[in-house]
């Protein structure tokens, strides 16, 4: 516990100016604004920790009176991030790069939604994912009309995602600088990574016409429409039992950054929190679910190819896909889901050493497999033993990369068909995983055991394609006895954990776990991510999203909590 002590500092007991408060003790937004002036983003000076609705387009704006087309270029440039540990290279440096920003009808809109890779131009530890902000007027600044969009750093070695606003005013050929400020993050509270990260970055504006305009506005329109609608959580959870679960404290002011229930056939939210007030765009607010990725991609992946090639994927030795691995003796009679279910007999670990030499300092795909093979043996035969480790699910991914090249060709990429095929059509053509760092870019693969970095409309999309047994709009995606194999309901219930904390039982990469409620036993099928991060999936077709990085592994009174507004038990 004594790591948790260097980040009480971070825990404020006053109350907020915002109903059900996150403990905040600064001031909300009122008119006319005393912080982020026309004349303090022109001057470009020091500014501490605001509320977030600083940052939001205000109730009392009016319409912005100039549209805004063109591109924002930043340099490297120092960040204000007081961490009690010493820099990772390039942390405390927000990146150089370009983002190109259209606006129709309030909405700032940007050109490039996938995630923005620095690594090439900046000295920097962070990529960029860039979502939809809005452009505004308010009277008190003149000439000047202001915009706020949402931005996500995440580092390229595991996936934290840090939760940032950044916000600036414009006319229609010159801008001020970008005040950002990121109070919210899915990250590691044992690397004391938690903490506030803010700056003001100078920058460059470029006015541009661009050629696909119409079509990007389209693209985000209709990417738009296709969102699953959202309601608050309050119209389910009147007592606030879900509420206050989400609300509780365990060493920060905001553990929880997001909240949700899906439940008879609704998403419901609870508002997500940073440490300084109400996340101001919900919609695009990403997290990083670390092992989560093993369920949310591994499985999907191999799932879709079993139904996709119609055999038996899941049967396919480990061998006869990773030369590297061919004349290892662990491996030998490892099949595709022995990797999955954490049952290939190998000396594969978790511990934070051996996982950070292995795969996390690898940079290509073939280093981090030639690290593996160096790993040993274990008395166990495959399929025999659960023995969790986050290197079986890098061995799927290439071993995956290989059999898909088999299949379609050398310049088959298995994760463009899984987002061609499975990700586009149900709506969640931005979820982001991590990849491997190849020269050819085209050659990269996904990590799969962590790295995903989800929206709660991605989340929830995915989530239900499980949900209904790989099945989307009548069209069978993944195979169907595999996931309901997932989710106990064959013959087959999956492999014992031997008591590990986090779950009774492994299938395909869902943990599951008997919870007694008032009513009766139920099964609760479970993604589970360092930190703690949650898809929890119940009989009663409801699920809960809980997204978390502060090691709240005992979620059983929530999930009574839900059972409670929609009970699994036989009637």
């Amino acid at each position: 516990m004594k790591i948790f002590t260097v980040l009480l500092f971070f825990i404020i007991l006053v109350n907020s100016c915002q109903d059900k408060p996150v403990r905040w003790e600064g001031p909300c937004l009122k008119e006319p604004r005393d912080q982020l002036t026309v004349e303090q983003l022109l001057e470009g000076a020091y500014f501490d920790l605001m509320d977030m609705s600083y940052f939001a387009k205000p109730e009392w704006a009016q319409k912005a009176p100039v549209a805004f087309s063109g591109s924002i270029s930043f340099t490297d440039t120092e960040l204000i991030y007081p961490k009690e540990k010493e820099f990772y290279p390039g942390e405390n440096i927000f990146p150089k790069l370009q983002v190109e920003f259209i606006s129709n009808n309030g909405e700032l809109i940007p050109r490039v939604k996938e995630k923005i890779i620095t690594r090439h131009q900046s000295n920097s530890y962070w990529d960029v994912i860039v979502g939809t902000g809005k452009v505004w007027h308010e009277e008190e600044d003149g000439e000047w009309s202001r915009a706020s969009f949402p931005l996500t750093l995440t580092d390229r070695w595991v996936g934290q995602a840090r939760n940032c606003v950044a916000t600036f005013i414009y006319k229609t050929d010159a801008i001020s600088n970008v005040c950002l400020q990121c109070s919210q993050e899915t990250a590691d509270i044992n690397d004391r990574q938690l903490g506030n990260i803010s700056g003001i970055l100078p920058a460059e504006f470029e006015k541009k016409q661009f050629a696909d305009s119409i079509q990007t506005i389209e693209q985000h329109l209709q990417a738009k429409a296709g969102r699953l609608p959202v309601h608050p959580l309050s119209d389910i959870d009147s007592n606030h039992e879900v509420a206050d679960y989400f609300e509780q404290m365990i060493y920060t002011n905001a553990p929880t950054s997001l909240g949700a229930v899906w439940m008879n056939e609704k998403l419901y939210l609870h508002p997500p929190k940073t440490r300084q007030g109400l996340y101001p765009y919900p919609d695009d607010m990403r997290h990083g679910v670390y092992s989560v990725t093993k369920s949310m991609a591994g499985a999907l992946a191999l799932m879709y190819f079993e139904e996709r090639y119609e055999e038996e994927v899941f049967n396919a030795l480990i061998t006869d896909y990773v030369p590297a691995l061919a004349n290892h003796d662990g491996w030998q009679g490892a099949t595709f889901g022995h990797t999955l279910n954490m049952v290939t007999g190998t000396a594969g670990g978790e511990d934070a050493e051996r996982l950070f030499s292995t795969l996390i300092i690898a940079e290509t795909a073939e280093e981090a497999i030639h690290n593996i093979a160096k790993l040993g043996d274990a008395p166990e035969a495959p399929g025999e033993k659960f023995n969790y480790a986050s290197t079986n699910l890098f061995v799927l991914s290439y071993a995956l990369q290989k059999y898909v090249e088999e299949k379609e060709g050398k310049e088959a990429n298995y994760w463009s068909l899984v987002h061609e095929n499975v990700l586009v059509p149900i709506g969640a053509e931005h979820f982001t995983v991590l990849h491997t760092m190849e020269k050819d870019e085209a050659r990269e693969i996904p990590i799969l055991a962590y790295g995903a970095l989800p929206t709660i409309d991605e989340a929830a999309k995915i989530a239900l394609l499980f949900a209904n047994e790989g099945s989307y709009e009548g069209q069978q995606i993944l195979n169907k006895e595999r996931v309901k194999e997932a989710f106990g309901k064959t013959g087959w219930n999956g492999y014992t954990t031997n008591n590990d904390f986090r779950g009774q039982r492994y299938s395909h990469s869902f943990w599951s776990k008997e919870i007694k409620t008032k009513k009766c036993k139920t099964r609760a099928t479970y993604m589970l991510g360092f930190g703690e991060n949650y898809l929890v999936f119940l009989p009663s077709k409801s699920i809960i999203f809980r997204f978390l990085d502060e090691h709240d592994l005992d979620i059983d009174e929530l999930i009574k909590d839900v059972e409670n507004l929609k009970s699994s038990c036989p009637e």
